[in-house]
């Protein structure tokens, strides 16, 4: 994994909701490429799991940058817990 990467997804765990919205943002820029899987696959789980809305939401429209909503049907674990493109 990228070191960058590694970096960005140790602040989507953030207490802060500022830190997180942050985190995402520069996620974002990684979600395109040769090793997106693992910017996806953290978002996707913000998307669904994360206590603010706000922070959810800036996740889901991370995936509409790229023209692919985050999948909405399976369940976590099964579906996307090794999922590389």
């Amino acid at each position: 994994m990228n070191d960058d990467i590694a970096r960005i997804v140790e602040r989507l765990s953030s207490r802060k909701v500022l830190e997180r919205k942050a985190a995402i943002r520069e996620l974002k820029e990684h979600i395109s490429g040769g090793d997106a899987f693992m910017a996806r696959l953290s978002l996707h789980y913000v998307a669904e799991h994360d206590p603010s809305y706000t922070v959810r939401n800036i996740a889901r429209q991370a995936f509409y940058r790229i023209r692919a909503p985050p999948p909405t049907s399976g369940t976590w674990e099964r579906a996307y817990l090794f999922h590389k493109e």
